[in-house]
């Protein structure tokens, strides 16, 4: 389930900015305070996101970091924009009933369902049962096959996490901190560098709908209905998230990236 907020998709102008909307809870302060009448709001999840900006159907939008290593010049990053956390993530989760340490003394491979929606959770899954699992027995299959545990982010992560279907809810974001000592960052605002005027007047333009979303976290937290949250535990969710990108977020970028090149190619199951 996504926590939508109040934006209107239908029946915008032609000539208005086309900005993905990540649907989200965890980046409703980017989009909160943004002129409806200069930018119009497409909803994707991080993966379809990536790909619509490859394909330059939209201008711009957060995406996943393992999509920007793939997309390389292809895209210009948003000025320090993103979604970091620097401890734990509240919504990346390897749910299972059975710890992944006791779990890879089984003799029989470990199946692991994991998400369509972002390529970078599935990524930091596969550092992390590599460097701080020490588990090499496992294979990865979509969402909804039969597995031993699985992979889920975003609302639908916090849903599963309320919902209390699995015993154990292991927070990536926080192993990696352990592993590392530095930040995650999930995903970082880009656009398709069709006008980088353009881009510096979005960037400002993000940078102050953050800091006026901060200012106003209970008029935000009201924006959302049908939600697995109240009012208090929202506010406190998005605290816990680091927006604009600095320096240890750069490094745990680059613990990511080069942590990844020593994988052996991996071909999405999406």
């Amino acid at each position: 389930m996504h926590y939508i907020m109040k934006l209107r998709y239908m029946n915008k102008p032609s000539k208005q900015i086309k900005l993905g909307h990540m649907t989200y809870l965890n980046s409703a302060v980017f989009y909160s305070n943004l002129s409806e009448s200069k930018y119009s709001f497409h909803p994707y999840t991080p993966r379809e996101m990536a790909k619509s900006i490859e394909e330059n159907k939209i201008f711009a939008g957060p995406i996943p970091y393992a999509e920007i290593i793939r997309l390389g010049e292809k895209i210009t990053p948003l000025s320090n924009i993103g979604v970091a956390c620097k401890n734990d993530a509240k919504s990346v989760f390897v749910f299972s009933d059975i710890s992944i340490s006791k779990l890879k003394f089984r003799k029989k491979k470990i199946i692991f369902a994991v998400t369509s929606h972002s390529a970078t959770s599935v990524q930091l899954l596969r550092i992390l049962l590599r460097d701080y699992w020490s588990l090499e027995n496992y294979e990865f299959v979509k969402e909804g096959s039969p597995h031993d545990a699985s992979l889920v982010i975003g609302d639908p992560a916090i849903e599963a996490k309320k919902s209390g279907l699995y015993k154990i809810a292991c927070d990536l974001a926080l192993i990696w901190k352990e592993l590392t000592g530095l930040p995650f960052v999930f995903a970082e605002w880009v656009s398709n560098q069709s006008s980088l005027e353009e881009s510096d007047i979005l960037s400002e333009n993000i940078k102050n709908s953050i800091k006026l979303s901060n200012k106003n976290l209970d008029k935000l937290a009201r924006n959302f209905s049908g939600h697995f949250f109240d009012k208090n535990e929202i506010i406190s969710y998005i605290r816990n998230f680091t927006y604009i990108l600095d320096d240890e977020c750069r490094k745990g970028q680059l613990e990511f990236r080069k942590r990844l090149e020593t994988l052996n190619i991996w071909d999405s199951l999406y």
